[in-house]
């Protein structure tokens, strides 16, 4: 047993691989907040108004969309371990009860209440039948696509809860594939297949909906498809992990590679970025949508970023100070922990601002077209502020207090099950592993 007040080296490890992830969160959260203010208040623009706004950092900003695509790994990555471990070690498979009412908790009651909100205060007016109120409460703006003030960057939200129902049939295939295969190292290349199925998918998806008849932001745009790359490489990253805890001594190359050399692996991130900035086949520093081939590119540039930026960070033994101080920190964790609520409130407080919505008295305008009346550090300094505040209240008032019920409620729902299966002939089930929170 380790001694009171002690932590063996792993644990050590661990506990600075969990607070790294949670760093990351916060870090793209407020990425993700930047790039989104940038483009709300003329610092990108599109090329027929001319050359960057504001030359170099428009280019860098523009760059700056990277940051979405960790969250996607890191679902794909934290959802499918259990099941991963279910398939490699013989581990019970994970409940999908309690796995579905986790997720629905997490996703949910946040999402449900920004909506409300939305619906109320800033497109009130803009309600003109039960389908415009029931469409975003149903998950359905993806597919019948129609823009809600506030609630812009929520399509995110129906392809993770996709996710979520497709990720236990995924799983079903990916263990029939290595079923009755004994060597590790075939189960883990023919658990890969699917995963290499969903990186082609989700690349050519990216250029057919850049296709020039389908017009720029189709309702394609929205679709979950594109973003299938970003998955697999998480529950990719999920497998090799698994691998690495079955051989601690031989763990996987690119985990080798990693704990060698952690840096370079931020250095390809960062060429990455640089190369989403650079544009390639595309005009840098503006919001232009782009051909199917700049398309193409850009979205090898996202998983790339997103992949070489994740490895240092779940693979044992990697990592380095510089990481662990940028990412480990209280106020990058705290971030961490409410960027969920970050992610989803901060347009309502940039059209706060803006005046517009049917609280001020008038149907709602995109951003798009309120350019010019707020600077982009006036209008980042009141998203900061005023998002981190309504985060906060979200995830220690709502967020929290729900899932900590929904855990109670299966603990004694489990509790029961034992209880029913220690009586006369009965067998204790085997305690099933809790997946991470991803969000």
């Amino acid at each position: 047993m380790t001694a009171l007040g002690t932590r063996s080296p792993v644990e050590a490890r661990e506990k600075r691989r969990i607070a790294n992830l949670d760093g990351v969160r916060g870090i793209c959260a407020m990425i993700v907040v930047f790039t989104h203010v940038a483009f709300s208040t003329g610092v990108v623009l599109g090329s027929e108004s001319g050359p960057p706004q504001k030359g170099i950092w428009s280019i860098l900003a523009v760059g700056l969309e990277v940051g979405l695509g960790p969250f996607f790994i890191l679902s794909g990555m934290l959802l499918y371990k259990p099941f991963a471990r279910a398939t490699l070690r013989g581990t019970p498979k994970p409940s999908l009860g309690p796995f579905f009412l986790r997720r629905g908790l997490r996703l949910m009651p946040g999402y449900w209440l920004l909506t409300a909100f939305c619906l109320l205060f800033l497109n009130y007016t803009s309600i003109d039948s039960v389908w415009y109120v029931l469409r975003p409460l149903l998950l359905m703006q993806d597919y019948d696509y129609v823009w809600y003030a506030g609630m812009d960057p929520t399509w995110t939200i129906p392809t993770e809860a996709q996710f979520y129902l497709a990720l236990p049939l995924l799983a079903l295939l990916m263990n029939r594939l290595a079923k009755g295969v004994d060597d590790p190292a075939r189960k883990v290349r023919r658990m890969m297949i699917p995963l290499g199925v969903m990186v082609v998918i989700g690349w050519v998806f990216a250029g057919y909906m850049h296709m020039e008849h389908l017009g720029p932001w189709p309702p394609q745009y929205w679709w979950p498809f594109s973003r299938l790359g970003l998955f697999a490489v998480g529950m990719g990253l999920a497998i090799l992990s698994v691998r690495a805890e079955q051989s601690p001594q031989s763990p996987p190359g690119l985990y080798r590679a990693a704990a060698k050399r952690p840096g370079l692996f931020w250095l390809g991130a960062l060429a990455s970025y640089l190369v989403v900035c650079a544009a390639p086949l595309g005009n840098p520093g503006t919001w232009d949508y782009g051909s199917p081939q700049f398309a193409l590119v850009q979205h090898l540039a996202f998983l790339a970023f997103a992949f070489l930026l994740m490895v240092p960070l779940v693979a044992p033994k990697a990592s380095t100070p510089l990481m662990d101080a940028v990412l480990s920190n209280r106020p990058t964790r705290f971030l961490g922990r409410i960027s969920y609520g970050l992610y989803l409130w901060h347009f309502v407080v940039m059209y706060l601002w803006f005046r517009s919505g049917s609280i001020f008295g008038a149907p709602p305008v995109p951003a798009s077209m309120l350019i010019g009346r707020v600077g982009f550090w006036e209008m980042f300094g009141v998203v900061v502020v005023g998002t981190i505040a309504i985060a906060t209240a979200s995830y220690y008032f709502l967020e929290r207090p729900l899932m900590r019920a929904g855990e109670r409620w299966i603990a004694k729902r489990e509790a029961a099950r034992t209880a029913r299966a220690d009586g006369p002939g009965g067998l204790r089930p085997q305690q099933q592993e809790r997946p991470a929170s991803v969000v």
